[in-house]
C-alpha cells in the first residue's frame, strides 16, 4: 500500500475511534473561508443579496456573519419566508433592476445569485448581464462583489437544463463576453469583461477566485474604487 493511503487510513480510524465527525462545507461557506484568509472583515460588510427568493441556499450561510444585510427579492409571495427565514434582514419586494438605478444605499458585498439562463415576463433578462454597468453605483469605495456564472456545461447538464445554453441564450452571452466561443469560456476570459466594466465605472480589480458549486461557479471579486 502506498504511504499516502497508509496515512489517509490511519486518519479515518483515528476520526472513528473519538466519534469525530468531517464536517462538509458549502461552497459558500468556504467562501467566506477564503475571505476570511484574504483579510476581509466579514463581520464589517454591508451585504446586499440581489435575487432574495425565500432566504434559503446560500443566504443563510452568510446573514448572521455580516454587520447587516438587505435582501432583494421581486416576487411578493417570497415576502414571508423571507423574513421568516432571514429575520436579522432589510427584506424588499422590488424589482432588482431598478431598483439598482434608483437606491442611494451603498454596500461592500454584493451577492449576485442570477437565474442561470433566459428570464423575465418578457425574457428580457440574461443571467446577470443587465445588472451592469449599473451595479457599481450601489458599490463602496471598497466591495467584494460574488456572481453566479457558468463558463461552459456539460453534455449531462443541457440533458437535465433543456433551456441552458440555447440560441438566445449564447448570443446574450456571446454580447455580454465579447467572444465567439459563448459555450465555453475561460474565468480569465470573464474576469476580463467584468474588468472593463470597473474600469469604465472607476474601479479596478485587486483579485478574483472561483469557487465551484456544481456547472455554477462563484465568481468572487475585490474592487477598489479608483
Amino acid at each position: 500500500m502506498k504511504p499516502i493511503k497508509i496515512f489517509k487510513c490511519i486518519i479515518r480510524r483515528i476520526l472513528a475511534l473519538f466519534s469525530i465527525k468531517v464536517v462538509k462545507l458549502t461552497p459558500m461557506e468556504i467562501v467566506l473561508f477564503k475571505l476570511d484568509r484574504k483579510g476581509v472583515d466579514i463581520k464589517n460588510l454591508n451585504a446586499l443579496e440581489v435575487f432574495g427568493y425565500i432566504g434559503t441556499w446560500h443566504t443563510l450561510d452568510y446573514a448572521r456573519m455580516v454587520k447587516s444585510l438587505d435582501v432583494w427579492e421581486i416576487d411578493p409571495e417570497c415576502e414571508r419566508f423571507l423574513r421568516s427565514n432571514l429575520p436579522m434582514a432589510n427584506i424588499k419586494i422590488t424589482d432588482s433592476f431598478e431598483e439598482i438605478k434608483r437606491t442611494d444605499r451603498k454596500y461592500s458585498l454584493i451577492v449576485v445569485d442570477n437565474p442561470m439562463a433566459i428570464y423575465g415576463k418578457n425574457s428580457e433578462y440574461c443571467e446577470h448581464f443587465e445588472l451592469f454597468p449599473n451595479i457599481f453605483r450601489i458599490m463602496q469605495d471598497e466591495c467584494t462583489l460574488i456572481l453566479s456564472v457558468i463558463p461552459k456545461v456539460e453534455e449531462k447538464d443541457r440533458e437535465k437544463y433543456p433551456y441552458l445554453f440555447n440560441k438566445e441564450h449564447l448570443k446574450h452571452r456571446e454580447q455580454f463576453y465579447s467572444t465567439n466561443h459563448p459555450q465555453n469560456l475561460t474565468f480569465q476570459e470573464m474576469s476580463n469583461t467584468y474588468l472593463k466594466y470597473a474600469s469604465e465605472s472607476g474601479f479596478k480589480i485587486e483579485w478574483f477566485f472561483t469557487q465551484k458549486r456544481s456547472f455554477i461557479y462563484y465568481l468572487v471579486i475585490k474592487l477598489k474604487k479608483l
